[in-house]
């Protein structure tokens, strides 16, 4: 959607002796309300447009009033005014003939969309003497795609529990918490958590290694918030989900400030339900009994937060900072009443912390050119102390078994977040030439550390498998047992980025460019065990007892120890060794064209296109999987119905692609190394717990071929892989119902084209070389490789194992799977009250639908974080039954929120949501599963024997909330105010996880004691009280 340029000649003055007929002219076009100009805005600006009629010498011009920026403009020929690239903030807007002050009106300017001014039309007298005041549309008829925004004063005004960017998105239609054993991300349109895009001020902040989560800013720094869940145009990607971008504050030519403080207490918080064993009816010993008792439980939270920003040289150089920290102190029980650990670690005392910092400089170069540098920190850490705990009288023993502390880590800490240094220049060349160019970096240091010698290899049993007659340590010197990994001291990631944005106005075109590239770095990624290896104890009665790759018998190895048992039993002892520590790299490149043209006065049409390239490299710095130049049409097109931006229909089409995090290079592409070795022992070292008197079943083995070689790029991804990639239609209507409300309706409809995940069964390889007689004597094997279910694909195959690659091509039936599924349907109907007589409101009711074989890039099912490397597409059997209702499904969604100000003193907020429930499932073993198929255990679709479809096991109950504040503001102490939020005041606990999984592995015939178990419930009622001061 392009405008019409305006004129070249902004100085234009008229005649003295100009006519009556050519003023009448102008002031019959002011305000007429015929179409605005195309629109285009960065990430982080926004742009004014409006039509005043033709006249020589009108100019409008722009203020704010803030920061003293100004910027005066001509019009074209068919009255178009139109200024981009401008900070987000409040404006006058002016309009001027022959430099005298006609009419003027103020709006909000928001980042990524476009504000319509519009003038009333005055008479001819009036132009002579009277400023006549117009006002500014509050349905955007410039833009088509799906997308709220909110403002640090709504932002400020509603309760919110998370806080959080999660909190702030699910403000937003057509978006649900993501799982939550996931440690950041939510679901928006029906994509998986990793499979949205993260910006503040235009910089791309998505976690580097998951793309699960993302850096963020102290709430009191986010000037305006953006979710985009649909329809953004070409300048956006890497998203198959939604846009998150966030606008930061800035300094004005008025030195303001703040500070406060937040508490939410233990004792203003309703009692946690405990988790019980659900009624399995094949464990009688368990059965409806208590699973881990939380009425201890305690949680205290404090938020600190000061910010103050003003000019450094008034109207030129302007500085704004922002800090908060946010500590959380709880204390939980941490095992059931049955666990081994209860003794040691029953008890968890946590101390969590969340650092939060934003830094900022504008440098008005002048009106037409200025430079952004920020500064942006978010670090999280937290502390664990373990203790015993004594079920008898709910109490915590003063046995300290183990001490952890960790930064930044994913699955550990709340949320991972890291720093970021954003250099931003915005130019506007002349009236047809805008440029705006950002150079950033970021980093995020992630650290796990424990009271206690990790470089002493681990030492586990239990009372059943310590071998009579010896003597076992009682604190191995490793605090660590049973294999448990660490994260090398080194882990860190990094991600610079470079983005050209160009926009040029040709008659009614508005031609847009720009091009981006992002170099993705990972230190340290993936874990080892903590000190070198584990040497885990154990039992069998079996004389024939080998262990994993073993060759002599336990039974010939060593005499039978007798024991009281059963008087018959081998102990052994087996090291346990795993190493996939590595460093990756991701290189993502990008290029879109757009043009958005005025068809006519009432009809704006963006066609669009991107370029999309990414890159993948393993530890070896060696590439091993890439996309290139997959190309993504855009279409939209808005209609301004009746000219006066009253009604307005839009509509889009396109395609959207998504790149792969860091993290698919470890293990899978890079070296690892994962091996078991057996042995008989005869004695046991009193101090390290180390076996002595080993005689080894046979060497150490490895089940999947991982020595800590390096891996064979060239057969660990399919040849001419495509990305994940999904197409996308939206329709909708946005119309002025009232003078005071506003309503409409989209249709959004998404079906994922491709996606890419790993699979790791070599029986088509084997099929392949069996039909064509291909010696597989001395192939290593096949372990897994990346490539696009449900397609044909090409692979590299070295079955001579000689370096000589054979090229197998495998169709979708060769390799036995269907096509990868996912569909997402959602109508979205709203109302919104704009603030006005003291009050904002929005309701909105989202009915949606999401089916299919595959959630995305996550598997939610388990809560697998290996982003585009689950166990989804393993293999074939995995996925019979696998297509359903698929876990960010929700049929209905009401959410309304909104504030009223009674008085200067006292305003009240609420927020209400209605969700419906998760689909839920059943998973086990696969008793159908051929003698030739590589066995997962109990991560199939049957229960009990039999099929049990995706969804087949119902849904969660739904899920409601309501959110109440008040605040007060004493006339008596200006600036300062007291606030009371209440969270989920009716207290609805309701199950948001259950506990799916039927069997033990490898065991159908057994019911675990813990299925159909609640897991987790919605947060208890509870409240927050927030006094501040503000000058």
């Amino acid at each position: 959607m392009l405008a019409t340029p305006p004129s070249s000649k902004l100085g234009r003055r008229l005649a003295a002796t100009c006519t009556a007929t050519a003023l009448a002219t102008l002031t019959a076009t002011l305000g007429a309300g015929l179409a605005p100009p195309a629109q285009a805005q960065s990430t982080a600006s926004g742009s004014v447009f409006g039509q005043v009629g033709t006249h020589a010498g009108t100019q409008v011009r722009i203020t704010n009033p803030a920061t003293g920026f100004t910027r005066t403009a001509g019009v074209d020929a068919d009255g178009r005014f139109y200024l981009s690239s401008l900070p987000p903030g409040r404006y006058r807007v002016e309009l001027l003939d022959q430099g005298a002050l006609v009419a003027s009106v103020e709006l909000e300017v928001v980042a990524g969309v476009g504000a319509e001014a519009t003038f009333e039309a005055p008479t001819v007298t009036q132009l002579e003497t009277v400023r006549v005041v117009g006002r500014a549309r509050t349905i955007d008829v410039s833009s088509a795609s799906n997308v709220s925004t909110f403002t640090a004063s709504q932002l400020d005004k509603l309760p919110i529990a998370s806080r959080n960017l999660n909190g702030i998105i699910a403000l937003a239609p057509n978006t649900t918490a993501a799982d939550p054993r996931y440690a950041g991300g939510v679901s928006i349109g029906g994509g998986a958590p990793s499979e949205n895009s993260h910006y503040i001020d235009g910089f791309p902040v998505t976690n580097a290694l998951t793309q699960l989560g993302s850096i963020e800013l102290p709430l009191g720094a986010i000037q305006q918030a953006q979710v985009q869940t649909g329809g953004f145009g070409a300048e956006f990607g890497r998203s198959v989900g939604g846009v998150v971008n966030l606008i930061t504050k800035s300094g004005t030519n008025t030195w303001e400030g703040g500070a406060q403080i937040a508490y939410q207490p233990e004792s203003l918080r309703a009692r946690r339900p405990d988790l019980y064993y659900a009624n399995t009816g094949s464990n009688p010993n368990t059965d409806g009994t208590v699973y881990l008792y939380r009425g201890g439980n305690f949680n205290d939270d404090t938020l600190y937060s000061a910010h103050v920003g003003g000019p450094l040289v008034r109207d030129k150089l302007f500085l704004f900072v922002a800090a908060s920290q946010e500590i959380t102190r709880w204390g939980a029980v941490n095992a059931t009443p049955q666990a081994s650990t209860l003794g040691s670690q029953g008890w968890l005392a946590e101390r969590d912390s969340n650092t939060r910092y934003l830094g900022k400089l504008d440098w008005y170069l002048n009106d037409d050119h200025r430079l952004q540098l920020t500064l942006l920190g978010d670090n999280y850490g937290s502390n664990f102390d373990y203790y015993g705990y004594d079920y008898a009288t709910h109490v915590r023993t003063a046995v300290l078994g183990l001490s952890e502390s960790a930064r930044n880590l994913g699955g550990v800490t709340p949320a991972v977040g890291g720093q970021a240094q954003v250099l931003r220049y915005i130019g506007n060349i002349n009236d047809r030439l805008t440029v705006n160019a950002l150079y950033g970096q970021s980093s995020s240091r992630h650290a796990q550390n424990y009271v206690g010698d990790l470089s002493a290899p681990q030492t586990s049993w239990t009372a059943d498998t310590r071998m009579p007659g010896l003597g076992y340590p009682a604190i191995p010197p490793n605090p660590l047992g049973n294999g448990a990994t660490v994260i090398p001291p080194d882990a860190r990631d990094t991600t610079k980025s470079l983005r050209l944005d160009v926009e040029y106005r040709l008659g009614r075109h508005l031609l847009r460019a720009g091009v981006d590239e992002n170099r993705l770095k990972s230190a340290g990624a993936g874990e080892t065990v903590a000190g070198g290896s584990a040497w885990i104890y154990a039992r069998t009665t079996d004389p024939g007892f080998t262990g994993v790759g073993g060759v002599t018998p336990i039974g010939q190895l060593t005499a039978p120890i007798r024991s009281a048992k059963d008087g018959k039993d081998y102990y052994y002892v087996y090291q346990y060794i795993f190493d996939d520590a590595t460093s990756a790299e991701s290189d993502q490149s990008a290029l879109y064209l757009e043009d958005r043209f005025q068809a006519t006065k009432t009809w704006l049409v963006t066609l669009g296109l991107r370029n999309e390239s990414f890159t993948n490299k393993n530890g070896d710095g060696l590439t091993f999987l890439q996309s290139k130049n997959f190309l993504s049409p855009r279409l939209s097109t808005s209609w301004d119905v009746h000219g006066d931006a009253s009604l307005k229909v839009f509509g889009s089409l396109g395609r959207y692609s998504l790149q792969i995090p860091t993290h698919i290079a470890v293990r899978g592409a890079s070296r690892s190394l994962y091996t078991f070795q057996y042995f008989a022992y005869t004695g046991v070292d009193p101090v390290t717990g180390l076996p002595t008197g080993l005689s080894p079943t046979g060497d150490a083995t490895s089940v999947n071929n991982e020595y800590g070689q390096a891996k064979d790029i060239n057969t660990v991804s399919a040849l001419n892989i495509k990305p994940t990639y999904q197409d996308e239609v939206t329709l909708g209507f946005e119309k002025a119902l009232t003078p005071a409300y506003n309503g409409g309706a989209s249709l959004t409809y998404r079906k994922l084209k491709a996606t890419i995940d790993d699979f790791c069964d070599e029986r088509p390889f084997l099929a392949y070389a069996a039909s064509r007689g291909i010696d597989t004597s001395r192939w290593g094997g096949f372990g897994c490789a990346s490539f696009n279910p449900g397609v044909a694909n090409g692979f590299l195959v070295d079955y001579a194992g000689n370096g000589n690659y054979s090229r197998v091509d495998l169709s979708a039936a060769d390799l036995g799977f269907e096509r990868a599924k996912r569909t997402y349907l959602a109508l979205d109907f709203f109302v919104e009250h704009p603030l006005r007589h003291g009050w904002y409101g929005r309701l909105t009711y989202t009915y949606s639908r999401s089916r299919g074989n595959t959630e995305g890039q996550t598997k939610s099912d388990n809560a697998q974080t290996d982003v585009a490397a689950t166990s989804t597409w393993d293999t074939p059997e995995l996925m019979q039954y696998a297509y359903g209702p698929l876990p960010n499904d929700r049929a209905h969604q009401v959410k309304a929120n909104g504030y009223y100000q009674l008085n200067p003193e006292w305003i009240f907020g609420a927020n209400f949501r209605f969700e419906s429930g998760r689909p839920r499932n059943c998973f086990g073993n696969d008793p159908r599963l051929p003698a030739d198929a590589p066995d997962y255990g109990n991560v199939y679709f049957y229960c009990d024997g039999q099929p049990a479809p995706r969804g087949s096991r119902g849904r969660l109950p739904s899920t409601t909330t309501l959110d109440l504040n008040a605040s007060y503001a004493p006339r008596w102490s200006r600036g300062l105010s007291l606030r009371l939020d209440v969270f989920n005041v009716f207290n609805r606990l309701t199950p948001t996880l259950y506990d799916e999984t039927r069997e033990p592995r490898f065991d159908a015939a057994t019911v675990r004691p813990e299925y159909g178990r609640v897991m987790s419930y919605a947060a208890p009622r509870s409240a927050r009280v927030t006094l501040a001061y503000e000058f």
